[in-house]
This record gives C-alpha cells, structure tokens and sequence, in this order.
C-alpha cells in the first residue's frame, strides 16, 4: 500500500478572505458544514462575516439557498466611572460648648447592698490567698533533693524484685501427682 503524503493527511487551514469596504476591511471566513437537516435531507452551511465595526453576520444555507441570518452586534465595553471621593479625612472643625455644671448626688446602701460589698471583699481575699499558695506550690524545689529519692525508690523496688525472684527459685514446689483418667485411659497431672 502506497504511503499517503503529508497534505492529503493534514489538509491546509483555509484563511480568511479580506474585503475593503468604504467602513474598513471586512473578513470573511470560509464555507463551514454543519451537517444535515434531519427533516428535509438538506446539507446545512454557514458563512460568517466580521464587520470592521466589530459586528458578525451569520447566514445559513440549506443546499446553496439563503435560510436565514443571524446579526451579533459589537461588544461594548463598560467605561468605569471614578467616585468623586469626598474629602473624609479632613475633620471638621467643632465648636466649643460649655459643659453644664453637675454636681453627682452622695449614694447611700442598704442593708443588702452593704452584705453583698462584704461578700465580694471577702471572696477576693480568698481568691488572693488561693493564688499566693498555688505560687508557693509551684515554686522550683531542690532538684539535688529530688534525684535522691528517685535513685533510692529505684534500688529499692529493685532489691524486692530480686529478692522475690530469688525466692522463687529456693522454694520447693509440691510434686505433681499421676492420676489416671478413667475415661481416656491417660495419666495426668495434679498439683
């Protein structure tokens, strides 16, 4: 079988064809093939035009006759329009007024209002003194005294984990007795 050369696999893009108009140059794309109309067995093209005004026209042929056609106008860009920024920033200038005299009445408590001020005194004192104490507590001890008794806490539990283990070596254990089971004929071992 002999080799298809590279044009025949990869055919060339067709260009758009440019026409000068009095607005400007307008570009005209090649003839596209949409398919066929399932209804009427027709082959459906379409050809679009770009304006130079930015505007494209499509119009839609149904074997060779003119369908119909379809107007896009130009995109309109949005112009931002800068806030006139008012001028915050400079404060304005307030007028003095005179502040009108006020002398605060003297306040007077009653009997529960004393009890309650008593309370409130005497459990912040006691809060006071809860701290005092959790700061004494917390204080950094003598570390020399510390690794002391770990070190004489660790020998110990260690001379009575020997001392059992030496024990139980040295005692004696009652031998086992045979006992011979009836059912299966076999001997076992009893403590």
């Amino acid at each position: 079988m002999a080799k298809k050369s590279k044009t025949a696999l990869y055919q060339k893009r067709r260009k758009d064809t440019k026409v000068k108009n009095s607005d400007g140059v307008t570009r005209v794309k090649p003839i596209k093939t949409v398919g066929t109309d399932p209804e009427t067995g027709k082959k459906v093209q379409n050809v679009v035009v770009k304006r130079a005004d930015g505007s494209i026209y499509t119009t839609r042929y149904a074997d060779g006759e003119p369908v119909g056609t379809t107007y896009q106008p130009k995109k309109i860009k949005k112009k931002r329009i800068r806030k006139i920024r008012s001028k915050r920033n400079v404060p304005r200038k307030l007028k003095k007024v005179k502040m009108p005299e006020y002398t605060a009445p003297e306040v007077t408590l009653d009997e529960d209002a004393l009890a309650e001020v008593k309370k409130r005194e005497e459990t912040k004192k006691k809060k006071e003194e809860i701290k005092k104490r959790t700061e004494e507590r917390n204080k950094p001890k003598n570390k020399i005294k510390r690794s002391v008794k770990r070190t004489k806490k660790k020998v110990s539990d260690a001379i009575k984990t020997t001392k059992n283990k030496v024990k139980k070596v040295f005692t004696k254990r009652p031998k086992g007795r045979k006992v011979k089971n009836l059912v299966t004929g076999k001997f076992n071992k009893l403590r």
